[in-house]
């Protein structure tokens, strides 16, 4: 491609990917919830726990902090 057509090309391409979800977004009015389909009366879910993320959380941060003490010497080969 010529060198002066890259920069508006890669820059609406950009525009076209990043607007994607901000399209999808705005069809949807009122979140579905599968778990509610099928019942008769209205139903309210429960507030879900936060205890799912944190375990999550901390099992991230095992893994970043694991890094810390890798031995900087070792070989692919180990």
């Amino acid at each position: 491609m010529m060198k002066w057509m890259r920069w508006p090309v890669m820059l609406a391409g950009f525009w076209a990917v990043a607007a994607t979800p901000l399209a999808a977004l705005a069809d949807e009015k009122q979140p579905y919830d599968g778990r509610l389909e099928g019942y008769g009366r209205s139903v309210t879910l429960d507030s879900s726990s936060g205890s799912l993320l944190w375990l999550l959380l901390i099992g991230l941060a095992i893994v970043i902090l694991s890094v810390l003490f890798k031995n900087a010497r070792r070989t692919h080969l180990d």
